[in-house]
């Protein structure tokens, strides 16, 4: 761990610059002031039994709901084996393995993390994971800058808003411009598929357009089991790929821990943030993992390296690995061709109740309609009056979509039957 003291001088500087008196004085605003006699009106300790009662209580008041929205979090079926191996002391101990080499079966587990995803997106070298799938795509964007020099940072139209938001806030920080025109000051193009908005697209022209300029394509890809049945982005000249990996094998969870992932061409090799572990041999030529390339700055020298990412988030990433592992070629093609045709479905089965279908181009398993009554609100309201979140609300007019393999026929007939229902009622 890194350790830098702070003197008592140090402490008087900063008060100082920042025009205190005291740390106490920077207190001020927390209410009630928290003190040695401070109540903050806690109940008093229980015993296990009595917590244990207490949890129960709490949980009942849980309201197990149906999902048909996505968004950049996608509600997808988790085998019971991953848990079961997740939480084996081997692999929960070994989170992130400072004495590496110590740690072979962790090490393993990355190396086929990172083969799994190459093997989907069609690239050559892919790290050890990032935190989650809008902090990879900055430290992409900040890649290409540090691999070209260029400071212009070209996004498609349909990248998720949240993604968009985090983009933003790190180009401002590296002094990166976000343009409307792809040139000669173009670093990187960036482009999400499918789009926040469900569209497959064929971005080879887009591609096209960023190499003859210079500039690196990085394409974002949030919903990951769409590569099973998809073009890997790697086919159509993506430098870069990056996505999010909650969908193998990780649930929603109110929002985390989720799971990024980079790979990149092999130009790119040393220039990839975070760490890469590789399979090597020992001088009796047995088989063994090692930490290959870690370019962080704890390894080296703070003005070479290429990212401030501190670790990867190896347990998130052990627990795709298995997903993926456990599912194979043929489970996630099955995963993939399930969410496409549910999504397809009940898109079929609104647009004959008078929804207007708004996506212009193919679409994997998130669509938008455009709702007859143009109360999208309404809508919404009564599908959670029958325990289903019916989808993201977009505007008053349209609502995106999303139906995975765990949305099953029945599902999508009680959905449709909530809207006739609310249609008639006006």
């Amino acid at each position: 761990m890194n350790y830098i003291p702070v003197t008592e001088n140090d402490k008087k500087d900063m008060l100082k610059q920042i025009g205190a008196k005291s740390v106490n004085e920077l207190l001020v605003d927390l209410k009630p002031r928290i003190g040695e006699n401070t109540n903050l009106g806690f109940s008093k300790p229980m015993s296990e039994f009595e917590l244990l009662e207490h949890m129960k209580r709490l949980s009942k008041k849980n309201r197990l709901m149906k999902y048909f929205i996505g968004a950049g979090a996608y509600n997808h079926y988790v085998p019971a084996a991953i848990n079961h191996i997740l939480m084996r002391g081997e692999f929960l101990t070994g989170y992130t393995p400072y004495q590496a080499e110590m740690n072979q079966g962790t090490l393993q587990a990355t190396y086929e993390f990172q083969s799994f995803i190459c093997l989907l997106t069609g690239m050559d070298v892919a790290n050890a994971s990032m935190y989650d799938g809008s902090s990879a795509l900055a430290e992409a964007v900040l890649l290409s800058s540090s691999y070209n020099g260029r400071n212009g940072v070209f996004i498609k139209n349909g990248l998720n808003p949240q993604y968009n938001e985090v983009l933003k806030t790190y180009c401002e920080g590296a002094n990166l411009e976000i343009v409307n025109e792809i040139d000669e000051k173009t670093s990187c193009v960036v482009a999400q598929n499918p789009d926040f908005y469900g569209n497959l697209e064929n971005l080879q022209h887009l591609s096209n357009q960023a190499h003859k300029a210079g500039a690196l394509f990085i394409t974002c890809v949030i919903e990951p089991t769409s590569l099973a049945i998809v073009q890997p982005p790697g086919y159509y000249g993506a430098d870069i790929v990056v996505g999010e990996g909650q969908s193998f094998g990780i649930p929603i969870n109110f929002g985390g821990p989720y799971l990024g992932f980079l790979a990149v061409k092999d130009f790119l090799l040393k220039k990839i943030p975070g760490r890469i572990a590789g399979m090597t041999t020992d001088s009796k030529g047995s088989k063994g993992f090692v930490l290959t390339l870690q370019a962080r700055e704890q390894h080296i020298r703070r003005e070479r390296a290429t990212s401030n990412i501190t670790t990867n988030v190896a347990l998130m990433a052990l627990a795709s690995t298995i997903y993926m592992a456990l599912m194979g070629r043929s489970g996630l093609r099955n995963v993939a061709e399930l969410c496409y045709s549910r999504a397809h479905l009940l898109q079929e089965k609104l647009v004959t109740m008078g929804f207007k279908p708004m996506n212009d181009k193919p679409f994997y398993d998130e669509f938008v309609v455009g709702v007859p009554s143009g109360s999208s609100e309404k809508m919404l309201s009564n599908l959670l009056k029958e325990g289903i979140l019916g989808g993201l609300q977009l505007d008053d007019d349209n609502i995106l979509i999303c139906c995975t393999e765990m949305n099953s026929v029945q599902d999508i007939a009680t959905y449709t039957s909530v809207i006739k229902e609310t249609m008639f009622s006006q």
